[in-house]
């Protein structure tokens, strides 16, 4: 979302900044309970994705609501964004019932550089971290079993992947220095 975008959006919301600040988290919230009540993995993830197509159309000249509340056209918004995010899903679903042949990775040789490398990085890592980032990365239901990884560190799902995600980047670093500089 572009300075701009959210300036607009704001403006949508109100004309007091602060009032409109304060409606912007009303309406977040209430779209994130509609997502979970929906039954959606990443319902913050999707209140963002309806505050950014909002704010890019507040951003377009000659754009008006035709209600006083923009709380209903965030919900016309948001039943388009949850639609796509279904259809992913489904998708999603069908591509792993269609993999009924799963094939086993080649051989890997044992002076594989790469390998020695990630082996060395994963034990540099702070246990805990390895043992995050491995659990993350297991299991066959990924969904459900990373959904109960957060659970057990007492965190949203949102912000596990962001522990994860930094712990990906510690360990991409630890490779690249390995491998001599090598971006990969």
């Amino acid at each position: 979302m572009t300075p701009e975008e959210f300036d607009s959006l704001l403006r949508l919301l109100g004309s007091d900044r602060e009032q409109a600040a304060e409606r912007y988290e009303e309406i977040r919230c209430r779209l994130i309970r509609l997502f979970t009540w929906k039954g959606c993995n990443d319902p913050e993830d999707l209140a963002d994705i309806t505050f950014n197509r909002v704010a890019q159309n507040a951003a377009k000249e000659g754009f008006r609501l035709e209600k006083p509340d923009p709380y209903s056209y965030f919900c016309g918004v948001a039943y388009r964004v949850y639609q796509e995010d279904w259809r992913k899903r489904v998708k999603e679903r069908r591509a792993a019932a269609d993999a009924d042949t799963v094939y086993p990775p080649g051989p890997i040789e044992p002076e594989d550089e790469r390998l020695d490398c990630l082996q060395s990085c994963l034990n540099s890592l702070p246990d805990e971290q390895g043992k995050l980032l491995l659990a993350f990365h297991a299991g066959e239901n990924r969904i459900r079993s990373r959904q109960q990884l957060a659970q057990d560190l007492s965190c949203s799902a949102n912000a596990l992947r962001i522990r994860v995600h930094r712990i990906r980047r510690l360990l991409l670093e630890c490779m690249a220095r390995c491998l001599g500089g090598e971006d990969r």
